[in-house]
């Protein structure tokens, strides 16, 4: 004979909340799950002209970049196609130069002679697992230009300026040498933000400098000897590969003994964020 259970009404009463309590509990994570958390990244690359930090170790000529199989560059189309619960117009856009928020700690490397700024951007992106994680590409052209000073005539002090005038001028007298140096230099490499617990940055750039250009520019009045003909030196490779955890809305510096960088992260609240 079959045994019948015969709830009271607070039994069912409990029952009704029971379920209700596990609906909820599955509805809210379901919302934590498709929720996409936004952050506005701002980054300065800088070189440091510091002589004594440059010889302080030896520096490679070349350096093998390690290309990430998939990549994107900012404002560029997602590779492949993009998740749906991306929003396209806050996934890898640049930010204007207006909503920098790093403006005074530029200013300052600026206003020192010793340091260059060699990138300077800001973008936003979704927070992204170390499974989906896309590295950015960045990649900087520069032409260093240095302008010898010009051999002046050698004038005989012995010879009067009336005796000067009606002589015909010496060509060893008369040689002006104007040279102008160019050196190129090329910063390269990527970027990756990866949010578990914590956000992650993972920096991988190099810096090439003392590569020759596209082209050389040499005015002389009288052609060079053979002897002073131009010698090509090696370039120097400084390479930057680190992993920085990373709280947001804090200033974040990653040391080397020639490249700097500064990263800020902000979460992005779906308006328009006030600078620090």
């Amino acid at each position: 004979m079959p045994v019948r259970i015969n709830l009271k009404p607070p039994y069912k009463f409990s029952l009704q909340l029971l379920l209700i309590v596990l609906v909820a509990s599955f509805s809210s994570y379901s919302l934590a799950a498709d929720e996409v958390r936004y952050y506005d990244f701002e980054i300065i690359v800088f070189e440091s002209n510091d002589q004594e930090a440059r010889i302080s170790e030896v520096w490679e000529n070349t350096v093998q970049l390690e290309v990430p199989e998939k990549f994107i560059h900012l404002n560029s189309p997602y590779p492949g196609p993009m998740p749906s619960h991306y929003s396209p117009k806050h996934t890898f856009k640049r930010l204007p130069k207006s909503s920098y928020q790093l403006k005074q700690e530029a200013k300052l490397l600026t206003e020192n002679n010793r340091n260059k700024i060699l990138l300077h951007t800001s973008w936003r992106q979704p927070g992204m697992s170390s499974d989906t994680a896309l590295p950015i590409h960045f990649k900087r052209n520069f032409i260093t230009t240095i302008s010898a000073l010009p051999e002046q005539p050698v004038t005989d002090p012995t010879i009067s300026p009336e005796t000067s005038a009606s002589e015909p001028p010496k060509p060893d007298d008369q040689t002006i040498r104007s040279q102008v140096t160019q050196s190129k230099s090329i910063l390269e490499g990527y970027i990756r933000i990866i949010l578990s617990r914590y956000l992650h940055a993972d920096v991988n750039l190099t810096y090439t400098t003392g590569l020759p250009p596209a082209s050389t520019s040499t005015v002389t009045a009288l052609s060079a000897p053979e002897d002073e003909k131009e010698i090509v030196q090696a370039p120097n490779v400084f390479h930057l590969q680190q992993t920085r955890k990373m709280r947001s809305k804090e200033v974040h510096y990653l040391d080397h003994p020639v490249i700097g960088v500064i990263i800020l992260a902000t979460p992005y609240l779906g308006k328009t964020l006030k600078a620090r």
